[in-house]
Parts: structure tokens; C-alpha cells; sequence
């Protein structure tokens, strides 16, 4: 069972904060064993729901160049062996995005607020690519709970001076009772877990879905580039891990009210956080 990549719920982590921090280049992507499987499900959802996972406008296509040009010297210069194949056909975001396993989203400058221009979206997490199109960084974000409050004008402004050179990296995390990738949704109220959700199925019904995001700018066109990689894995694979389990079972404690609900935990608070107590209590007996 694959152990999870990344864990932003160390330490009882939870709700809402910048969290950006710096990374070297050759950290910028993430490629492993699963970029065959999920560059296949990315050509799926281009062939069977197109309008759901890919969005342009015409005023962004010069930055979709731009970006494609980079992933290629970056690839060429960290990943030397990596060779995938793509199609010059097909758009510049879309040949893009079939060279990495990451969801790329262009934010463009348009007078003081940046917008999203240009984006392939195939492992958007209960996020609709049709309705936050077009609309400004803060629209983007704003059913995220004291987002708008509380840093909406700290990452407006980090946009504005984010040095051409400078890479950043920050991470959410939530909990799921679906592995896929591929979780579109019109509004997070839609969203229904099951009621069959126990304390003693939970490891193997709930998942831990991590969205691993990077931010770099265009230093030609000044297009912003998000990446986000999404890293899924079943509540069991941290069963036996003491100090994950007692981080995660903070994390979960230490939400809010408003951010359980907008994570959709709120309906599968009681037997998460019962599974994760018991688990607890077994490790401390062995």
C-alpha cells in the first residue's frame, strides 16, 4: 500500500493560510510511476467531457506558449529521460499538460487583480472549471472560509511581486470517500458522503486526498502559473503510523465548524475521528 507522498496535516495543520514556501527548480514537478495511468486519463477526459477540464481565452494564448516552451527546457534539463510524446496539433496548454501529471491553471494580470485565463483541469478536487473561469484570484476563493478576511489581500499582493526566478510550493489536504481523480462539482453544498461510513470501515471507505500546489511566474508575458498535483491515498496506509494518525486526528479536531463544512468533513466527522482514535490505542498496546 503506497505510503502518502506528502502530509500537510503534520503537526494538527488544518484550515486556511498562505503556507507558501520556497523551492529549488529541479523540485518544481513531480513525476512517478503513475504518469502513465494518469497522463491516460487526462487524453479521456479531453475525448469524453472536453468543457469540463480545459478553458482558454484568446488573450492567453501567447502565455500557453510561453509555458509550454519551459516545461519543455525544464523537462530537458531535470528529467532528462523523461520522453513523453504529444501531439502538435492540439493547443499549447493541452500539449502541456500532457508532458506532466500536474493540472497547469494560468492566471493572467489584468489591470491590479490577476484572472484565470487559461487552465486544464482533469483532477479538480470538488472544484467546477466552468463556473471559475474568467473570474478573478479572489472570486476563485471566495466560498473558502475568512479566505477573503484573512489573506486574500496577502496573496493578491505576493502575485503582484512574485519574483520572475522564485518558485513556491503550499499544500491542502482533505479527506474523501473516492479515490478518482476526477471530482467536478457545481458547489461544494452538493457534495453528499455516504451515511455508511463506520468506524470500523473508515480506512478503506475514506481517503486522504493532498493537492500539492506550485507557483512560478511567466517572466515574458508576467501570466501567473499555478500546478497542482493531486496525490491520493486510502485512510489504511497510515494505520500504522502513530504520530501520522495523531496529527491527522488534531488536524481534523483543530477545523473549524465553517471549514469542516466547506471540506465536506462535517458528515464524516464522528467515524473519522472515532477510527482514528481507536488506531491510536491499538498502537499504543503493541
Amino acid at each position: 500500500m503506497r505510503y502518502p507522498t506528502h502530509t500537510p496535516y503534520r503537526n494538527g495543520e488544518g484550515g486556511v493560510k498562505v503556507g507558501l514556501e520556497p523551492i529549488k527548480e529541479n523540485k518544481w514537478l513531480e513525476l512517478d510511476d503513475l504518469f502513465v495511468s494518469e497522463i491516460k486519463q487526462k487524453e479521456k477526459l479531453y475525448k469524453t467531457c472536453l468543457e469540463d477540464v480545459y478553458k482558454e481565452t484568446k488573450d492567453s494564448v501567447e502565455s500557453q506558449y510561453e509555458l509550454l516552451n519551459l516545461l519543455k527546457s525544464h523537462l530537458r534539463t531535470y528529467h532528462p529521460t523523461h520522453k513523453p510524446s504529444f501531439n502538435k496539433k492540439l493547443s499549447p496548454l493541452i500539449q502541456a499538460s500532457l508532458l506532466v501529471q500536474e493540472d497547469l491553471v494560468l492566471m493572467l494580470p489584468r489591470g491590479k487583480e490577476y484572472f484565470l485565463g487559461a487552465a486544464s483541469l482533469c483532477a479538480p478536487s470538488n472544484w467546477s472549471l466552468k463556473k471559475k473561469f474568467n473570474h478573478s484570484l479572489l472570486h476563485l476563493h471566495k466560498n473558502v472560509p475568512t479566505y477573503a478576511s484573512k489573506i486574500g489581500t496577502r496573496v493578491n499582493t505576493f502575485f503582484k511581486k512574485l519574483p520572475n526566478e522564485k518558485i513556491f510550493q503550499r499544500f491542502n489536504w482533505s479527506i474523501y470517500e473516492n479515490p478518482v481523480l476526477f471530482q467536478p462539482a457545481k458547489s461544494k453544498t452538493e457534495i453528499k458522503r455516504s451515511n455508511q461510513i463506520t468506524e470500523n470501515n473508515a480506512g478503506k471507505r475514506l481517503f486522504i486526498r493532498v493537492e500539492r500546489q506550485t507557483i512560478r511566474r511567466l517572466p515574458v508575458n508576467k501570466s501567473i502559473i499555478f500546478t497542482i498535483r493531486v496525490h491520493v491515498n486510502p485512510l489504511d496506509s497510515i494505520k500504522q503510523d502513530f504520530d501520522l494518525l495523531l496529527d491527522l486526528r488534531d488536524a481534523v479536531k483543530n477545523l473549524t465548524k465553517p471549514m469542516k463544512k466547506y471540506k465536506s468533513i462535517d458528515q464524516i466527522n464522528g467515524p473519522l475521528v472515532r477510527w482514528l482514535e481507536l488506531k491510536l490505542q491499538s498502537s499504543k498496546i503493541f
